[in-house]
């Protein structure tokens, strides 16, 4: 594959920044939408038609994705991937175990000669997550690939874990020093308050019914290596129970799997969320991020509802960022 030019310390602008400012603002006044004055700070900022990228961070449902998907799609070029971070780790690592090859080799074939790379929901909880991570972000700045990240965290925040933060303190000190990182900051979670696309994620809805059932499962599908037990399949619907998705150790490639084959999960038999142990709310944590980022429609049945989440002893990392998205789904 071509090999991209690496452009060293340069701090000239990156000519696709340069080259996106002028659709971009005219993209984002099309849509007709009010910014407040932390997301037009943030506008600005992707504005300045940066050397290397942009790494935007800020509380759940502020417009971060809105915004770089906007700015992403007016970079005028073809050669361009969008990632959400689940996403990329399980395609690097197919890609590293399917070709042995070294990381930043297995990185290039993987991008495919991008020229343009947007990470969504940028975040680092695990160590072995961090590896990959720090020499991906050295690996694209390096061959001149413009960088956009979206997340909930400060860059000093990724990783927390003192016990292993500072193996990811490189990773750090290369986004502070090369990307243009923009605060947008705390206010009004506009998925709360704004009607949600009905055509993707929200097409679903949150029913609560108190006597939700647990019957057992009678389909059996595989997805990513595993086995997932549902109770029924009807062409892109599936219907799966909390206990058999979440309750069991499956993990994001399964749900993964599983929104590449259907558009509609219906999630049943979910208990009262503030009864569930960490480990489960996890998973179901990150059945949500997976299944929002595909756009796959999700329907659940539980005995309770969904803000429940937010009061569990020991609520999942990103508690909040769940709890933002399940806002969108009607209730019933």
């Amino acid at each position: 594959m071509e090999t991209v030019r690496d452009l060293g310390a340069t701090t000239e602008p990156h000519p696709l920044a340069v080259a996106a400012v002028a659709p971009f603002r005219a993209a984002l006044a099309q849509t007709g939408l009010e910014f407040d004055d932390a997301q037009t700070a943030v506008i600005d900022a992707l504005s300045t038609s940066a050397p290397r990228g942009y790494y935007v961070w800020g509380d759940v449902g502020r417009g971060k994705s809105l915004i770089a998907d906007t700015y992403f799609a007016a970079i005028p070029t073809d050669r361009k991937r969008r990632f959400h971070f689940h996403g990329f780790f399980r395609d690097l690592q197919a890609q590293i175990a399917r070709r042995r090859a070294p990381l930043d080799r297995s990185l290039l074939r993987l991008l495919g000669g991008a020229r343009a790379v947007l990470f969504d929901e940028f975040h680092v909880h695990d160590v072995a997550d961090a590896v990959y991570l720090t020499a991906a972000v050295r690996g694209l700045i390096d061959h001149g690939i413009l960088v956009l990240a979206t997340s909930n965290y400060a860059p000093e925040d990724l990783l927390p874990d003192p016990l292993f933060h500072d193996r990811f303190q490189p990773a750090i000190d290369l986004i502070r020093a090369e990307l243009h990182v923009a605060h947008l900051g705390a206010g009004q979670d506009y998925r709360r308050t704004q009607a949600p696309d009905r055509s993707s994620f929200a097409a679903g809805a949150w029913r609560t019914r108190p006597d939700a059932d647990q019957d057992g499962s009678d389909v059996d599908l595989h997805a990513a290596g595993h086995t997932v037990r549902a109770r029924a399949v009807d062409g892109d619907t599936v219907v799966v129970t909390f206990g058999d998705l979440c309750d069991r150790p499956l993990g994001v490639a399964q749900y993964l799997a599983l929104a590449d084959r259907f558009r509609t999960i219906d999630l049943v038999a979910v208990p009262d969320l503030a009864t569930v142990e960490r480990a489960p709310l996890a998973r179901f944590a990150n059945l949500v991020d997976v299944l929002y980022d595909r756009g796959v429609a999700l329907r659940v049945t539980s005995a309770a509802g969904p803000d429940r989440l937010l009061h569990a002893p020991e609520p999942p990392k990103d508690v909040g960022r769940a709890a933002s998205r399940l806002t969108t789904l009607a209730r019933s």
